[in-house]
């Protein structure tokens, strides 16, 4: 069986140009927006043409590019104004560190992205592990490519694995991303509602949730995408675990992170007509707690 997934590597560097998969387009079309400026970079990220690993890996080569131009901490404020959720920080801190041992730009790039998708591939084998023998996994949102490594990960070791996927409002990420790359490699999968969780907890269909994570902290709280704290608390009351799949938790108070209010007309984004008169509210994250989290699977050190 062919498993591939453009999602699995989202964003690519080609000579003086960063391409990126716009993931708003998906499924209907695979189209790649070509980034030359800093403020191009920026614009793609506000305008969530990517997202979760896409921005990590348009961090890392902007600061590849655009390294004459500006400093490694002008580059983290300009993407933080974007997307102030994500620990943008903690990456050019990493970039810094590799600088100290290698002090080439291109080679500790290079090292970090492939070492981030072996890191990947490792995380999916030990929360297969952690999953049931007959796995029916609730997930929200998309982490690009790694529910894939997991069923991979969840067929060598003699299990076996069932997606329901949650459509994700307002992007539909879920919808678009997940359930589309899902099908595409011809892994068994439902797609449903949010507000359908609970039933379909009550009645045995699911038992395990697995989440991404923008955030971490190291007792264990998470931020996500917004929905992430009412399945955590849907699953916790079915007593069904609950697994973020998280990077770099850090010592940090969960509550002084800033969550992104995105623009209230894309509550309405999927819809024809004019709503920039009608009130609405889109916080695109949330935080759960850690007595909400059965346990914080990591990315290998």
């Amino acid at each position: 069986m062919n498993r591939v997934s453009s999602l699995l590597c989202p964003v690519v560097l080609e000579g003086d140009t960063i391409r990126v998969l716009d993931e708003t387009l998906l499924p209907h079309r695979e189209v790649y927006l070509a980034v030359h400026t800093i403020e191009e970079a920026q614009r793609v990220l506000k305008n969530m043409n990517t997202r979760a690993l896409g921005q990590v890996l348009l961090f890392f080569y902007s600061c590849l590019l655009f390294k004459e131009q500006f400093s490694i901490e002008e580059i983290v404020e300009r993407f933080r104004a974007m997307r102030p959720t994500f620990d943008f920080p903690l990456l050019g801190q990493l970039i810094r560190r590799g600088l100290r041992q290698q002090k080439n730009m291109n080679s500790v790039i290079e090292s970090f992205i492939n070492d981030f998708d072996k890191a990947r591939r490792q995380r999916a084998e030990v929360l297969a592990t952690l999953l049931p023998q007959e796995a029916h996994i609730l997930t929200i949102c998309n982490v690009n490519g790694e529910l894939i490594y997991l069923y991979e990960a969840l067929k060598k070791i003699g299990k076996s694995a069932f997606f329901y996927v949650c459509e994700t409002r307002p992007y539909l990420q879920g919808t678009r991303l997940t359930f589309w790359e899902l099908r595409r490699n011809n892994i068994d999968c439902k797609l449903i509602c949010i507000n359908q969780a609970a039933p379909l907890m009550r009645d045995g269909y699911i038992n395990c949730v697995v989440t991404g994570a923008d955030r971490a902290t190291e007792k264990g709280d998470i931020i996500n995408k917004i929905g992430t704290y009412s399945l955590a608390r849907l699953a916790h009351y079915f007593k069904i675990p609950f697994y973020p799949l998280v990077q770099y938790p850090k010592d940090v108070d969960v509550d002084t992170i800033p969550i992104e209010q995105r623009p209230k007309q894309e509550v309405f984004m999927f819809l024809e007509g004019n709503f920039n008169d009608i009130e609405a509210v889109y916080p695109s994250f949330d935080v759960t707690s850690f007595g909400f989290v059965t346990k914080c699977v990591e990315l290998p050190l």
